[in-house]
């Protein structure tokens, strides 16, 4: 089961959490949910607390734990959807059908094709690659109000600071 569901991600007018179109085919993003949430979101969040937010928050769409919730609402939520558009946009440009793979066309639209795929991708991956951080920093501050996050499993810094290279951050010199 995975954190988010296709019509979060493309219903919710000016507040949707992915840069999709309200008209976008949930059958077409539904399929690569679960791998993006594997690929980007467990990593960061750890699999037992990856595990946890999915027994909590089920088919719902909220946590009924407050911090959860924050954490949907601030950082996960966006994540999750961003992650999912990520992982479906080639097979959303090119299907693969009976007639073997091909590119959709439209009557309103010219498909962008492979390089247009690859260029959303990346400006995807950029996106997706600061959420991440973003998180991870929104995590390890938020830790101890997490019940089931591990701040070790995550790589958070352990104690108040990060001391591994603490002498570069306090000389002002630039080698």
């Amino acid at each position: 089961m995975a954190l988010i569901q296709a019509t979060e991600i493309t219903q919710g007018g000016i507040a949707r959490s992915g840069p999709t179109d309200i008209r976008f085919d949930n059958a077409l993003l539904s399929p690569h949910i679960q791998a993006a949430e594997w690929a980007w979101v467990e990593p960061v969040l750890g699999s037992a607390f990856y595990d946890a937010l999915q027994a909590e928050k089920g088919n719902s769409t909220a946590f009924t734990t407050s911090a959860y919730q924050s954490l949907w609402t601030a950082h996960l939520k966006n994540l999750c959807a961003n992650a999912s558009i990520y992982e479906a946009v080639p097979f959303v440009a090119m299907q693969l059908g009976s007639n073997g793979l091909y590119l959709n066309q439209q009557d309103y639209g010219t498909n962008v094709g492979a390089e247009g795929v690859r260029f959303y991708q990346d400006t995807l991956r950029t996106r997706l690659n600061r959420q991440q951080e973003k998180m991870k920093s929104w995590l390890c501050t938020c830790a101890a109000n997490l019940p089931a996050f591990d701040a070790s499993a995550a790589g958070c810094p352990v104690g108040c600071e990060d001391t591994t290279h603490s002498i570069y951050n306090n000389l002002g010199l630039v080698i």
